[in-house]
């Protein structure tokens, strides 16, 4: 059995953790270097924008059912495989599976926690950097 060059799993957490943070405050110290932005906005924008990045993952992971807990689960009605399958697909189905939730769009759990990996990240290498 032949295996690929490497499990991309370290790649994207290496991107996420170390190149991806490093690389943007690069980008952001050569706009102070070019006067494009100034240096209290740069570190606004280097502290706060992932920390709002890192909110909106939450609330996204949250709506979305990444995290397998949703609080308005009581309250919310969600639509069933038979509301969402065509009419011509439900006599292969047993009733049970149609009255089963149908499943939504998520976040993917990789995805989400690189993004949260990056947000976290970014503003501590900032601070570590400008200190």
């Amino acid at each position: 059995m032949r295996y690929g060059f490497a499990d991309r799993r370290f790649i994207h957490a290496a991107l996420a953790g170390v190149i991806a943070p490093a690389a943007t405050i690069r980008l952001v110290a050569l706009a102070v270097a070019h006067s494009v932005l100034s240096r209290p906005v740069a570190l606004a924008l280097l502290v706060g924008g992932p920390l709002a990045l890192a909110l909106a993952l939450l609330v996204a992971a949250w709506r979305l059912g990444c995290t397998g807990w949703d609080p308005l689960d009581r309250v919310r009605t969600r639509p069933t495989v038979r509301e969402t399958l065509p009419e011509e697909y439900h006599d292969g189905l047993s009733a049970a599976t149609l009255d089963q939730a149908a499943t939504e769009g998520a976040v993917p759990t990789r995805l989400f926690l690189y993004g949260l990996l990056y947000a976290v990240v970014l503003p501590v290498a900032t601070l570590a950097v400008m200190l």
